[in-house]
């Protein structure tokens, strides 16, 4: 017999109107193993994994959009427990969080867009594959260059892009635990390592740096960028502005914009540079910011500067020639991201022109999202769910 209580988070005080929360026991069995199925209507299609070792199997229903009935149910113990059907109503979502046109085309992959507002606001949001909003913060910081889960899916962190050095900010997803982690050097990026712990750039040193830190705080510098890159060898010196962690790989990607893109281990030691693979950082234009590192390919967004139309670049990692080139005939000349999406397709944001494309492997664009007023974009992450550790790391 399952006992089943579900609410809002906001009815514990959340800002949040579309994250419900589900706890839960099963009398007269042990429960081995659960998840709860949702959706809006019997046929479910979402699920959210149980942790057993929350008091009253505490779940979170993330990804329901506002003002709409979601049903659920318990699955547990390989299915042979199956509670009854019950419901859950979301509030509606405030009008004001951001404004955007989402169009998507046959060939798009569904999932979720995680971002930032850059310049001028502080807001960081999710929108799912209708381009409904289904979650949001605003945090205490302007100008979020970066918002991202952690690879346990239990926190939202965020970093803003100013290139004076700020604080980390994170947020539990259900929105009720908040802390800022002031008197850091955070800067630009952020990205999930494993389990609670993320790494972000610090631009505390001569040159920039990365640190990794957990909830409880106490960052552990990993990498300084000092006596590998110029100080002097661009428009800002020594200027980092995005990481990604490859956990295939136990390697940061770290872009150092007008130089070079390095190649990190955990315990500090470079392992390569693209500049030494290609020759110079003229083959992509000279101005990079977001990376994505695969198996066989590296993908970097290519600014080019001087007002050239910004490109995502894919790389051969056997003989280091140009896969493929993305030119959509969209600039940006601050930020820019790229990601390659587990179905082969591309996420590119072009952050000041406010376009975010997803492009199959021809350069069709599937997805278009648009800023229709408002700050910029910031960096984006997609995933196919709400749950589990991000997909670009394990790529």
């Amino acid at each position: 017999m399952f006992s089943v209580e579900a609410h809002l988070a906001s009815e514990e005080g959340s800002h949040l109107t579309t994250v419900g929360i589900v706890t839960w026991s099963l009398t007269g069995a042990t429960v081995s193993d659960a998840h709860i199925e949702f959706g809006v209507d019997e046929s479910y299609g979402m699920e959210a994994p149980v942790d057993l070792t929350e008091e009253g199997y505490r779940t979170l229903l993330l990804g329901m959009k506002g003002d709409t009935t979601y049903h659920f149910r318990i699955v547990a113990n390989g299915g042979t427990a199956l509670s009854d059907d019950f419901t859950i109503v979301t509030d509606p979502v405030p009008s004001n969080v951001a404004s955007f046109t989402f169009s998507a085309q046959a060939g798009s992959e569904p999932g979720f867009l995680i971002l930032g507002s850059w310049q001028g606001s502080s807001t960081a949001f999710i929108i799912d594959s209708d381009g409904d909003i289904v979650w949001w913060y605003d945090s205490p910081g302007q100008n979020i260059g970066r918002a991202r889960m952690s690879a346990d899916g239990k926190n939202m962190w965020m970093v803003a892009a100013t290139n004076t050095g700020n604080s980390l900010y994170r947020v539990s997803m259900d929105g009720l635990d908040e802390q800022t982690y002031s008197g850091l050097m955070a800067d630009h990026d952020l990205t999930p390592v494993s389990g609670e712990t993320i790494a972000y750039l610090d631009y505390g040193g001569t040159c920039d740096r990365i640190f990794e830190i957990t909830p409880a705080g106490s960052p552990n510098m990993v990498f300084d960028s000092t006596g590998h890159v110029s100080q002097s060898g661009g428009t800002l010196g020594c200027h980092g502005n995005s990481i990604r962690y490859s956990s295939a790989e136990d390697v940061y990607i770290f872009s150092e914009w007008q130089q070079d893109v390095l190649v990190v281990d955990r315990d500090g030691n470079l392992e390569w540079r693209l500049t030494e693979e290609v020759g110079s950082n003229s083959t992509w234009g000279g101005e990079q910011h977001g990376t994505h590192l695969l198996d066989d390919t590296l993908l970097i967004f290519a600014n080019k500067g001087d007002g050239a139309q910004s490109t995502a670049i894919e790389y051969s990692r056997s003989d280091w020639s140009v896969v493929n080139e993305f030119d959509l005939g969209l600039a940006t000349a601050n930020m820019g991201d790229v990601q390659r999406l587990p179905g082969g397709n591309t996420l590119i944001t072009y952050s000041n022109a406010g376009e975010i494309r997803e492009v199959n492997d021809s350069g069709t664009v599937v997805l278009s999202v648009t800023r229709t007023g408002g700050p910029n974009f910031s960096y984006t992450m997609w995933r196919p769910s709400l749950y589990g550790p991000p997909p670009d790391i394990g790529m």
